[in-house]
Order: structure tokens, then sequence, then C-alpha cells
């Protein structure tokens, strides 16, 4: 220490190296010291010379990359936005564990690195480890140091520290990499000050709170299955590979293409050379020891990385997040997460929030939320290790009942006037349906869940709401054919309403299935299914549902040709409807009478009923119905000759099918219009619509897309014929 300015009443002191340190507690100096009275003037301590630090260079390599270049792509491109003068660029990476965030951001940090001529510091902030989160003092501590602050001189406050940190790094073209943040908190002290510093920040939750700081965010996925390949080519051994590939693909599958899971079993396979890909498919096909098996000791274990997401939780997350492992479906909304857990919407919407945070949930549009399947596995885990099977019953009831109570008010939105059986037709609902568009869509989104809800439901002898549901499915299976769903759902409606002992419901889903079997044209598996429906309607004096059978025979016989039959079958289902008051099915039988007659050459006749079934549609206003019965008005039309009848008939059927979205029967109307141009000679309108209905057929999977696309064919053969000057056959 020396005074410069000493003077009379000034102590000149002679500079002294200082190596002295002081013990608080005991008051005791150990090492040089020097002491003074008082002191007048600057003060310089000099502790010799340090040797020089060189540029931190603390990032990691990244290991094997796969196929990531897109995400790499995006994440460039997020730091070449500009940005506040005031921030660092902030970049937070987010996704589920295991899901390779720390290998992302290290590969394209790497890549980069010579950009930032100043350094890269890198922490791992253990957010979700078997020890606490890293308190955000102790690496603090270390950048410091790495920077060339000496130990003694990192001050003891965490503020301070913070402080001193960005002074230092303001400025400075600097990498900091944050890995496995816990919280926003966490990561605030550890930012550099301003100036063109970039920050990258993993994390397994949403870390909003940084909105503040300027962070971007990037969510993190599953590989690609190219990719997946990819990182098990590298790991197994490429001849390996390529000698099982359709089970490298299955295990690819299995793993849910998350890398933790497939480096897991990649690293069994790569010390167990004389294994078959083969045999560790076998083993992860088995659902309950699917995560047990996808763990290397104490090493690498993805039911490990869950768990510690999964205790990190809130109790009532935690809960919601066990009982979501019930949903049988692909994806859920907010309605049904409130359903399982049995709480209020808004508080449903909250615990998913935490869920969604935490990346143990993905989010979608229109409020959907979906598991990873192997997060899906480990919820259900949990659940069986810390729920009775009374309350996993009963959480299962009460979704079951939550779909079929939809399903029954959109079948209601869209078929009004149609019969039913199931109970909850006649109840007050909670969810109801602006209109029938919106019924259709919802049936329409759900559709996947319905079908898993139905196996659920069936599985756990909830057999009576299997067949309810099945019968509200109708409107939808109707208008929009998903002929496998209708048929598989069906089956599975018969052997639940057998297993209800319910014969009236039997023949109800008997006949349902029945009609499937008329749209695809099956007609003997058609009669088949109605004629067994028909014995067990008459059995239990059902007269409506014997209505029902009698139709649907009637259909099969006039489909294959016999008139007479199908006269009479429609004729004996008119009058049960006018014997039970019922007009809107008498109306359906004279439509079906009517087309009938205009099959055989009995027009007026057909053109009578028709127009009195017409009527009765057009008042109850069933659009569906109005469209079918328009389209055997016009077709009677064209059989008579009356082609500008039946062109502005098919025009009003036209305009209804696409506005109600009735494609079946829409493409039925453009092969009519086709028959219509071609009558007309107009075979440049009959190839559009026979385009038109083609499309449609295609892509319903409909038997009919057969028939017009031969017809399609003739008609381009024709006119290619026509062009070189050839008379066609």
């Amino acid at each position: 220490m020396s005074n410069p300015k000493a003077g009379k009443g000034r102590p000149d002191v002679t500079q002294t190296p200082v190596t002295s340190t002081y013990n608080r507690l005991s008051g005791t100096i150990h090492g040089s010291s020097v002491q003074a009275r008082s002191i007048y003037g600057g003060i310089q301590f000099n502790v010799g010379n340090q040797a020089q630090l060189p540029i931190p260079a603390q990032l990691p390599s990244p290991g094997f990359f796969a196929d990531r270049h897109d995400e790499v792509g995006h994440l460039q491109r997020l730091t070449d936005r500009p940005v506040s003068a005031d921030h660092p660029t902030l970049v937070v990476i987010n996704g589920a564990g295991g899901v390779g965030k720390t290998t992302l951001g290290l590969h394209w940090l790497n890549q980069i690195r010579d950009e930032y001529e100043d350094g890269q510091l890198f922490v791992d902030l253990r957010g979700f480890s078997d020890v606490h989160p890293t308190p955000s003092s102790e690496p603090l501590e270390s950048f410091l140091r790495a920077l060339g602050i000496a130990a003694e001189s990192v001050p003891i406050d965490l503020d301070e520290q913070a402080a001193l940190f960005r002074s230092l790094t303001a400025g400075r073209r600097l990498i900091v990499m944050l890995d496995n943040a816990a919280s926003a908190a966490q990561v605030r002290p550890l930012l550099p000050g301003p100036g063109p510093a970039l920050v990258v920040v993993t994390t397994r939750r949403r870390l909003s709170g940084l909105v503040m700081e300027g962070a971007q965010f990037f969510d993190v996925s599953p590989l690609q299955e190219s990719g997946a390949v990819e990182l098990l080519h590298h790991i197994v051994g490429f001849e390996r590979m390529e000698a099982e590939m359709s089970e490298a693909l299955s295990l690819v599958a299995l793993c849910g293409r998350l890398p933790l899971a497939l480096c897991a079993s990649g690293a069994r396979l790569a010390t167990r050379r004389r294994w078959p890909i083969a045999r560790v498919v076998g083993e992860l096909t088995d659902e309950t020891r699917r995560l047990s098996a996808l763990s290397l000791e104490d090493d690498v274990s993805v039911q490990a990385v869950f768990d510690l997401s999964y205790r990190a939780l809130p109790e009532g997350a935690a809960r919601l997040y066990r009982l979501l492992g019930l949903h049988p479906g692909a994806d859920f909304d907010t309605a049904a997460a409130a359903t399982l857990a049995d709480v209020a919407h808004s508080e449903a919407d909250r615990l998913l929030g935490i869920l969604t945070d935490a990346n143990l949930l993905d989010e979608g549009s229109e409020d959907r939320y979906r598991f990873h399947d192997l997060i899906r596995l480990h919820a259900r885990a949990k659940l069986a290790e810390s729920t009775s099977g009374d309350e996993r019953q009963a959480a299962l009831v009460r979704l079951v009942k939550r779909y079929l109570q939809a399903a029954v008010s959109a079948d209601v939105a869209i078929m009004p006037g149609r019969w039913h059986l199931g109970r909850y037709y006649g109840a007050e609902r909670p969810v109801s349906f602006e209109n029938r568009a919106a019924a259709l869509a919802w049936l329409e989104l759900e559709l996947g869940n319905y079908m898993a809800v139905l196996k659920a439901a069936h599985r756990h002898g909830l057999h009576e709401a299997v067949w309810q549901i099945c019968e509200a499915l109708w409107g939808l299976f109707l208008l929009h054919k998903h002929y496998r769903q209708w048929i598989e759902a069906h089956e599975i409606g018969i052997a639940a309403a057998r297993a209800c002992g319910d014969p009236v419901a039997e023949a109800r889903m008997l006949e349902a299935l029945g009609f499937a079997y008329l749209n695809l044209k099956d007609f003997e598996a058609a009669r088949q299914h109605h004629h067994l429906a028909l014995r067990l309607e008459q059995e239990a004096d059902h007269q409506i549902g014997e209505a029902s059978a009698l139709e649907g025979l009637g259909i099969a016989e006039l489909a294959t040709g016999n008139i007479d039959p199908a006269i009479e079958f429609f004729t004996r289902a008119q009058r049960i409807h006018q014997r039970l008051g019922r007009p809107r099915g008498v109306a359906l039988m004279r439509r079906h009478i009517g087309e009938a007659f205009s099959g055989a050459g009995r027009h007026a006749e057909a053109v009578e009923n028709l127009s009195a079934a017409l009527r009765f549609f057009e008042e109850a206003d069933e659009p569906y119905h109005q469209a079918r019965t328009l389209t055997c008005l016009a077709n009677s039309h064209l059989l008579a000759g009356r082609l500008d009848d039946a062109g502005d008939v098919l025009g009003r059927s036209l305009l209804i099918t696409e506005q109600s979205g009735a494609r079946h029967e829409n493409a039925g109307v453009h092969a009519a219009l086709a028959h219509l141009a071609a009558r007309r000679g107009e075979v440049g309108v009959e190839r559009e619509h026979l385009h038109k209905a083609f499309a449609i057929y295609t892509e319903l999977g409909a038997p009919q897309a057969r028939e017009v696309g031969d017809r399609l064919a003739l008609n381009e053969q024709s006119d290619k014929s026509r062009d070189r000057g050839i008379d066609s056959p």
C-alpha cells in the first residue's frame, strides 16, 4: 500500500505485498498485513501477477447428431433476427425429457462457436435430477472465475455476483449455454450484460417468465422416422440394421422415436452382438414392461427421466397426469380432462397448463392435448401405483358417460326426427351444438377417440354405454361413410348388447350394421343381418324396430332388381309407421316405394310418392333426406325422358348436399348429372361430373367408385375415338 501524497500529519507507508487472510470468527490475521491508524488519499493493493487465463471454451461435444438439420436451421434463424440492444439474444429450447434438447443445442452451438470470439460458458443446472437444482450462485462463481476473477474476489452475495457477471460480459461476443434449467428464476442471474452474447437454455418446462427477458422459444419433438433410423444405424451398425430393417422400424415405433429410448435399446443391442433386433422388439411390445426395458442399469433410463419430471409436479397436476393415462384415445380436450379428474373446467385448464409447461403433454390446436406414447405408459404406471381399482373405474365411467352424452347431443342436432333406444335422448345433456355442421365437425374430430372409448368401455364391462354410443354415431356414419369404423363399432355394439341380454338393442345394432353392408353393396350380408334383426324385433314385439328391419330388407331387394318383394317389405314397414303415428317413417317408406315404382316404369306413381316424401322432409328440415328424395325424383324424370325436370331437381339436390356436407350423396348427384349430360350429348359436361363423382367416391372408399371409374374411362375412350374419326363400338 502506498500514499503518493504523504505530507504533514499523514503516515508514509512503504509498498508491501499483501498476502494476509482474516478469520472473521477469531479476529486472527494470517500472513502479511499492513496496519495504519488513519489513511488519507488513494489506496492501491497489489496482489502479484496472475497467469493470463485462456478464453473459456466449455461447450461439451454433442455426441452423435441425427437428422435435426431443419431444427438447426430454425434455431439459426432465431438468432438472425434483430434483438434489443438491452438484452443478449436468448433462446429457450424446451421439450420432454429424453427428446434430445441438449444434443440439438450443443450441435448447433459448436457449429457457430467461432463466430463468438470471447468464448463459451456451459453449465448443467440439474433442474431435473435426484439432487436439488443447482443454485444460481454456483455457476455464477464458476463463470466469474473462468472470465478471470480471482476466487477471493468473487462477491458472496448473489446479486453482486450477477451484477459483476453482467459488467464483465457487456458488449462481448460470448456463448452461454444453461442446460437443464428448472425455472426462470434460476436462469435470470446467469444472463450476461447487454450486447451480442448468445444465451441458450434447455429445459423440460416452458419458462414463460423469460418472455420479459426477450426470450425466443423453440419446441423439440421426437425424431422423424428417418432420423431415428439414422441414430440406430450409428449405434447398432449398418449391416445389422439392413438385415432386420422391418424389425428396426418396429423398434423405432415402440421407442416413440425418442432419442433417449432409442439409445437405451440400441446400446443393449450393441453390447449383445448375438441378439437379433426382434428380441428387443418382443420385449418392448409388452406395454407393462416397456419402460423398464428402456434402461441401461444406472446410466440411461427412460423411466427415471420421466419419474424426475413427474416428481416435480404439484399434487393436483400429478393426479390429473395419472388419470389422463386412463384416456384411451390419441388426444383429448379440456372437457375430457375435467371429467376424468372430476374438477371444474377452469381448474382442468390450469392443471393442463402445468403439465404442458412441464412437457409431459403436447398441446395442439383447438384445445387438443396428447401424450407421447412412452409418457402415456408412464402415466398409466403411476396411476396403477397410487390409485385403487374402484377409483380408476369411476373415472372411466365418468369419461364414457361424457362421450356418450356428447354423441347423443350431436346425433339429435344432425337427425332430430330419428327414433332411438338410448336413455340419454330423453334426458338433459351438458353438451350442446349450435347446428348440424358443428355437430358433424365434433364427431369427425373425435371419431378416433370414440372408437378407442368403445373398445375400452367394452373391456371394462360398460356394455350398455357401448351400444348406446354406437346408436348415437349413426348420423356421422350415414353422412360421412366411415365404413371400416362403422362396421367395427357395430360388431362391438352387437357383442355389448348380447352381454347386456338386451335383444332389442342387439337388433338395433344388427340393423345399423346391415345398412353399412347395404352401402358397401354387400347385399347378402345385409340380408342376413336384417333377417336376424327382424326375428329379434318380432320376438320382442318391438314394432318400430321391426319396421327398420323390413326397410333394410326392402333396400336389399330393390338393389338386386327384385322390385315386387322390395315394395312388399316397404309397404309392411309403412303400415307399422302409420299404426304408430310416425309420419317421418311413413315419408321414408314412400321415398323407397317411389324409387321402386320408378324402377318398374310406373313413373306417375313414383313421382306422387317421392313428391309427398319430399314435402315432409322439407317441412321437417332434414336436408339429408331432402337430397336423397330429390335425387330419386330426378332419376324418375330421367327414366321418363323429362330431362329439363331432372336438371332442375338435380340442381336443388346438388346445392343441399354441398351445404350439408353429405359428400356421398353429393357424389351421387354428380353421377346423375353425368347421366343427364350424356342424354343431352354434352360429353365435356358428362366427363366433368364423372371426375367429381369419382374423386369423392374414391376418397370415401365407396364401391360406386369402380362403376363411375368405368364410365369415365369409356367416356374418355369415346372422346379419343371421335378425335381420330373412328366410330366407337
